[in-house]
């Protein structure tokens, strides 16, 4: 049934009162002299300032949803952003600090790494310990789902900030410069050797004039030696790219596999955040 005239506009004005009263009740008192000149009000006055406070609460969502958005996708948040949420919400602001202190210690990490292989298994295994982190929450059916909702999102912006600092550092002179395994292990071969030959001199300088000129003789042929063979590859260059393409499939190889393992903690923590309701992209 469709009311009209004055009985119309009374039960309108009736409605937004009631409407009024139930936010003073709330606990979202008005002063005395905004209830005094509300009993005075028409019910285009009361439709008016429903319509502002409607459209000032959307204005507060719409700004939360952007700090939230912001947060979840890594980024940091302005000084404005960060006063916003000291004032509204101190344990979310308390949870980005975590999550940017996490970042933080994750960089470092990187930075002590000492090959491009290392590199890889420490973010293989941040991944991994974000994964089971949100897989326990997201299949305990004791863990409301609202909650489930609301970890994934601070399980989200953990990994999204862990991504940001990852391709941050391989972009980085310092992470160029690092060798790979292999290259390190034959390094620290070489720097034995040498620590080797240094020794075996400290030895030769005590021994008997005799015995220091057979090493001295010894050592020279192991010189001959080597400049044998180092002309022999010269005269066989079959062999010195064969051995260089060997190394260079290993390489390519070990790299292969460790991107094949990130992969699929990442498509894990896609399948956990749907299960929480949230369907993102690919996080790694």
């Amino acid at each position: 049934m469709i009311l009209s005239g004055t009985i119309a506009s009374t039960v309108q004005l009736q409605m937004l009162n009631n409407k009024w009263m139930q936010k003073k009740e709330s606990g979202n008192v008005l002063s005395k002299q905004e209830l005094n000149e509300r009993s005075t009000w028409t019910s285009e006055q009361f439709m008016i300032a429903d319509f502002q406070e409607r459209l000032e609460h959307n204005r507060e969502a719409e700004k939360r949803q952007k700090i939230d958005n912001k947060i979840m996708s890594g980024g940091s948040l302005s000084p404005e952003e960060i006063s916003y949420l000291e004032k509204n919400d101190p344990v979310a602001l308390k949870k980005y600090r975590e999550t940017k202190e996490e970042k933080e210690s994750y960089k470092e990490k990187l930075r002590q790494c000492k090959t491009k292989e290392e590199v890889d298994r420490v973010k293989l295994q941040k991944l991994g310990e974000l994964e089971s982190s949100l897989s326990s929450i997201v299949n305990d059916p004791a863990i409301p789902k609202s909650a489930k909702l609301a970890k994934a999102q601070e399980i989200l912006a953990k990994t999204n900030n862990i991504e940001a600092a990852h391709l941050e550092f391989v972009k980085s002179a310092d992470y160029q410069s690092m060798p790979t395994d292999e290259e390190k292990k034959e390094q620290d071969a070489a720097d034995n050797d040498i620590s080797d030959e240094i020794t075996d001199s400290e030895k030769a300088d005590n021994a008997e004039l005799t015995d220091v000129s057979e090493n001295t003789q010894d050592k020279a042929d192991n010189v001959t030696d080597d400049n044998n063979n180092q002309v022999s590859d010269i005269k066989n260059p079959d062999t010195m790219d064969t051995k260089a393409s060997e190394k260079t499939y290993e390489k390519d190889n070990r790299k292969k596999e460790y991107s094949t393992e990130i992969k699929k903690v990442s498509r894990k923590l896609k399948k956990d955040f749907a299960m929480a309701d949230m369907h993102v992209d690919i996080i790694v």
